[in-house]
């Protein structure tokens, strides 16, 4: 059975989401109001450790 789902934010939870529907074998559509590239990257102010 193909399961297909559509995301609507590409910011860094939709494209978690669709990271984890796509390992799972689902067919997955993105839909964001921004276009990309974009000029700044999201989590830029993320820092490890």
């Amino acid at each position: 059975m193909t399961r297909s789902v559509i995301i609507v934010g590409a910011g860094p939870a939709g494209t978690a989401a669709a990271i984890e529907l796509r390992r799972a074998g689902a067919t997955v559509t993105m839909i964001d109001k921004a276009t990309f590239p974009r000029d700044k990257c999201c989590g830029d102010g993320l820092t490890s450790g």
